[in-house]
């Protein structure tokens, strides 16, 4: 059984997600976004023991204590790595600092670091799919409207009520319109249209 398992993604050149997480054997995860990630600053949550029974497997089936890194004379400069360190209930430390500009012979590895970051559950807090929302007051006059991308209805709505200054409970309605194909890091407001915003210059 492991004790921690951690993972650091690097910067390359470009927009590489950087940021690092580790997940202890209690299931106690500790994320820290520090650029191109959707959360930045600290972040922690909780999986289960379900799940860190399957980082256990993981570790087993792909054979990661053993694992021997070796890439070929072939490399592509300014690419990112992923830091794989794990140490182990004996007190066992092994770390692997893959370069992805690297060649090897298969993706195997690759294809492991993403396994583990599934079952821990970064991508909410990386990458998420992020939508397009319409948020409305449902009976305000004048309305308070707003155009909004996160990724999910409940941040939408959180990120408008920090920005509308009307007092009072506000009944919101939002639409789904469609899916943001930029890269946000974020949830961002696109569109303001009311008096009631803090910035009352519409976007």
């Amino acid at each position: 059984m492991f004790e921690y398992i951690k993972l650091q993604r690097t910067m390359g050149y470009g927009p590489s997600p950087v940021y690092s997480v580790i997940v202890d054997n209690e299931g106690n995860v500790d994320y820290q976004g520090t650029i191109y990630v959707y959360k930045r600053g600290k972040h922690h949550w909780k999986i289960s023991k379900k799940k860190v029974n399957q980082l256990n497997d993981l570790l087993e089936d792909f054979g990661f204590k053993s694992f021997i890194y070796k890439p070929g004379n072939e490399f592509i400069t300014d690419c990112p790595s992923c830091i794989t360190t794990v140490k182990y209930s004996n007190g066992e430390t092994k770390e692997i600092n893959h370069y992805y500009g690297d060649v090897l012979k298969d993706d195997s590895l690759t294809t492991f670091e993403n396994k583990i970051e599934r079952v821990i559950g970064t991508k909410k807090y990386v990458n998420p799919k992020l939508y397009i929302y319409l948020v409305e007051e449902k009976i305000s006059e004048p309305s308070i409207r707003y155009m909004v991308i996160s990724p999910t209805e409940k941040e939408a709505i959180d990120l408008v009520e920090k920005d509308c200054t009307r007092q009072g409970v506000l009944e919101w309605q939002v639409y789904k319109v469609g899916i943001a194909i930029d890269d946000y890091y974020g949830p961002v407001i696109l569109m303001r249209d009311s008096k009631y915003c803090k910035d009352t210059n519409k976007t």
